[in-house]
């Protein structure tokens, strides 16, 4: 398969000019958290609407045992990471100064973690099949190394 001439070449320049303002906003503004909890939230929610968009085109109503397998992953994807972040994260960092010896035993930060790994794994395992399935490549599901 030939590779496209690169449609936008200016936006590596712009991801990296946003990478370095970000971390100095974020090092410099005593208020930058917030926003960056609100900027990360937003761009999370975009990838899962962009994810979503090809999961209703190509494999909501699919049969098979490859579409059932990106219906998981697409689920488990979208779900986890905002699941993640208000059942464990956000509780954890709103309750936890108040009851420390209540909140610290059950590890909240910790499953969050764990879920907000689990999560982006299975978007990649799901756009990686759908791109090999739009460039014709051969593309399975397997359970065993």
């Amino acid at each position: 398969v030939a590779y496209r001439e690169i449609r936008r070449p200016w936006l590596p320049w712009l991801e990296g000019l946003y990478a370095v303002a970000f971390a100095v906003a974020y090092f410099a503004s005593p208020f930058f958290f917030p926003l960056f909890v609100a900027a990360y939230a937003a761009t999370v929610l975009l990838i899962i609407y962009q994810a979503h968009r090809v999961y209703k085109e190509f494999y909501q109503g699919e049969g098979g045992l490859a579409a059932r397998w990106q219906r998981i992953l697409f689920w488990i994807g979208a779900l986890g990471y905002p699941g993640g972040f208000l059942l464990f994260w956000v509780p954890e960092n709103a309750l936890c100064p108040l009851y420390p010896h209540l909140l610290q035993p059950l590890n909240l930060h910790a499953i969050f973690h764990v879920i907000t790994t689990i999560s982006p794994y299975c978007y990649v395992v799901f756009m990686t099949y759908h791109r090999c399935i739009v460039l014709k490549r051969e593309a399975e599901h397997r359970l065993r190394p």
